[in-house]
């Protein structure tokens, strides 16, 4: 009878994968509560240039007015119920409300009603919805309005939380939307250090006025833009997350800037090319090592890429952000504006008036 020796280098090799399997497997079981929820948002659809339309010529108390003035049309439960359909996990819901409030900052009722109804539609379609303050300018972050931008906060966010106090953690709230200096070279750069430090000070009284209100607020999620929601490194290391659970940070990576953006004449996009992956690559090692690393999630808020008769290079774009989003359990929102004129460059996915895909190939690699 022959005897076997165990080999102890092949012993030792079996018992260290072993411990490498089991830690392993640890680590997907030690996510974080809030990265857990983040999984569940995975692909998203910006309900965009509808209720953040503003400075309307003639004021009016018909939201509809509003609501079409960027020339969409009224929003409807078979609109929502088609982005359902396709997929769609979360719906990002832009609100100026700057135009629906009085001297005292108090919303008006038929605005809020009108918003209700399309955050009731959107949950009823299955959707998470987030809801935030889009291109409100009282959060101007620097000190010359930061008195007056504490006060809206606490003020406009206080009727908010308060108005959909009983709603379920399928609702989201946003603070700010790209905090930014406007109209200043540091406008679409990452900021001077004041202005990301009052943004991170915003971003604490949005937290600290929801947790105060009744209802699911203390629970709710709750999300916070770095400065211009921008996604270059000194932006994302200025970031200061507020004490407390249920937070998520929210950014804008439309980058590279001269492929993404309707202004710019770049048409192409090739992930072998170091130029146009610099960006994109140095942002997502940015963000897994400053918050997914430590347990923090992150949602791209808005993110696309615009038509220049280019689709081969937006889907290689596209896939490219999907494919590196879902390794780091970050959920993306496409910004889509809608509109009215097929011949205008456009980050449009879905014609609203036909309601018909107009880019069925973008959206296949959006949500399979």
């Amino acid at each position: 009878m022959t005897k076997i020796i165990p080999n102890k280098k092949i012993s030792l090799f079996f018992v260290l994968l072993g411990i490498t399997l089991f830690l392993g497997g640890c680590n997907v079981h030690q996510k974080s509560e809030e990265i857990r929820f983040a999984e569940q948002l995975k692909a998203g659809w910006n309900l965009g240039n509808s209720f953040d339309a503003h400075s309307v010529v003639t004021p009016t108390d018909n939201p509809t007015d509003y609501e079409t003035y960027w020339k969409n049309p009224v929003t409807t439960p078979e609109m929502i119920q088609d982005i359902r359909q396709a997929g769609f996990q979360t719906i990002r819901i832009p609100v100026t409300w700057q135009d629906h409030v009085d001297d005292n900052f108090v919303i008006d009722q038929k605005w809020l009603n009108r918003v209700t109804e399309v955050v009731d539609m959107s949950l009823d379609a299955g959707f998470y919805v987030i809801l935030n303050a889009h291109h409100d300018d009282w959060y101007t972050p620097d000190e010359a309005h930061l008195p007056l931008a504490i006060e809206k906060m606490k003020t406009l966010w206080t009727q908010i939380g308060t108005h959909f106090a009983k709603y379920d953690e399928h609702l989201l709230f946003e603070s700010m939307n790209e905090p930014r200096l406007i109209g200043t070279g540091d406008e679409w750069a990452t900021g001077p250090y004041e202005s990301q430090q009052i943004v991170n000070q915003l971003n604490a009284v949005f937290v600290e006025t929801i947790r105060q209100l009744e209802g699911n607020n203390a629970e709710r999620y709750l999300l916070l833009p770095t400065y211009a929601a921008r996604f270059e490194t000194a932006a994302l290391e200025a970031f200061e997350l507020p004490q407390g659970k249920h937070l998520m940070v929210s950014i804008h990576p439309y980058a590279p800037a001269y492929f993404t953006q309707d202004d710019q004449e770049g048409t192409t996009f090739n992930p072998e090319n170091s130029e146009d992956m610099s960006a994109l690559e140095t942002f997502f090692s940015d963000v897994d090592r400053l918050f997914i690393q430590k347990g923090i999630p992150v949602v791209l808020t808005e993110f696309a890429a615009s038509d220049k008769n280019n689709l081969d290079a937006r889907m290689a774009w596209t896939k490219y952000i999907v494919d590196k989003s879902r390794a780091l359990t970050i959920p993306y929102i496409w910004w889509d504006p809608g509109g009215d004129n097929p011949d205008q460059p456009t980050f449009s996915l879905y014609n609203r008036y036909k309601r018909q895909w107009l880019f069925p190939k973008l959206v296949d690699i959006l949500v399979k």
